[in-house]
């Protein structure tokens, strides 16, 4: 989760959106991308990988920065059951590919934890939704899950089915992944990314000043961007107050951005992600299919 206030007043010595750099080449699309969304300075590794440079010159690996999350979560779970974890089970994103998964693991392993196993996130959240309930009848439940960085859909059916071993029968539930969609670009990211636009834009129209160049600018309207996202998800319109964006130009930026001229440029991003549902659907025509749920898994980043 990205701390806006911190990121804002320190934007070189603020990393956040991590999961769009794990395990991949310096040279890859990912680096050029993450500019838009962050102000941290991205430098090559000595492994070709995707380095992190801080005001200080410090270079920190995309694995490191993500180890010290680990760690912290280790010791939140230490503090809790007041004993030593040291196997954990990790959820990832269904489009990780192997690369990405052992960078993953790299982060495990310097925070000083072992990797039981690594899953799917949508599976997980399928076994978690079916430890405390019973299926009579089959269902099949679409889980929809709008993150940070992108949104993932699983297809998945839950059934009851008895044990055929020896002695008396048993009956379990059984949770069957039919199939997955991501849009790897339509997370919560994205979306500030084009308001973000909506911001320069006005600004650069008032004051005749190319602010994309300013760090701490930017970093001011991307926390601007995301408390609009907010505010516009109820509401027809708000205005938007930027102050103190640079030592170069007036102080500070009004604009009211109404939600439809915010929706014209989103658009694209509800009608792709809208996709992911309806890819997922034949699978569950036919006339004697199991009944359909769709469960939206809440996010806190």
């Amino acid at each position: 989760m990205t701390n806006f206030v911190q990121a804002s007043r320190f934007p070189t010595d603020s990393f956040n959106l991590l999961k769009y750099l794990q395990g991949l080449p310096f040279d890859s699309e990912a680096v050029s991308y993450y500019a838009t969304l962050s102000a941290a300075d991205t430098v090559r590794s000595s492994r070709n990988t995707i380095s992190l440079r801080r005001s200080d010159g410090t270079d920190w690996t995309v694995e490191e920065l993500v180890a010290m999350q680990f760690s912290y979560v280790k010791e939140l779970a230490e503090s809790v059951a007041g004993e030593k974890v040291t196997d954990v089970v990790v959820t990832v994103p269904p489009f990780y590919t192997q690369a990405e998964r052992d960078a993953v693991v790299d982060a495990i392993e310097i925070a000083g934890l072992r990797t039981l196993a690594l899953v799917n996130d949508g599976t997980a959240v399928a076994i978690n939704y079916a430890m405390t309930r019973t299926f009579p009848e089959p269902e099949i439940h679409i889980i929809y899950d709008a993150g940070a960085s992108a949104i993932r859909t699983t297809l998945v059916e839950f059934s009851t089915v008895e044990s055929t071993g020896k002695g008396k029968p048993k009956v379990h539930t059984q949770v069957n992944v039919l199939s997955s969609g991501f849009d790897r670009r339509s997370g919560g990211a994205e979306l500030d990314r084009r308001l973000v636009k909506v911001l320069v834009e006005d600004f650069m129209n008032k004051h005749q000043v190319d602010i994309t160049k300013d760090k701490r600018a930017m970093s001011k309207f991307r926390k601007e961007a995301n408390k609009l996202k907010a505010i516009l998800s109820a509401n027809n319109e708000a205005v938007s107050t930027v102050c103190d964006t640079s030592r170069n130009v007036p102080p500070d930026l009004q604009s009211e951005p109404f939600r439809s001229r915010v929706h014209s440029r989103t658009s694209t991003i509800v009608e792709r992600s809208s996709g992911l549902n309806s890819k997922s659907l034949p699978a569950t025509s036919k006339s004697d299919s199991p009944s359909l749920f769709i469960r939206v898994w809440p996010r806190r980043a």
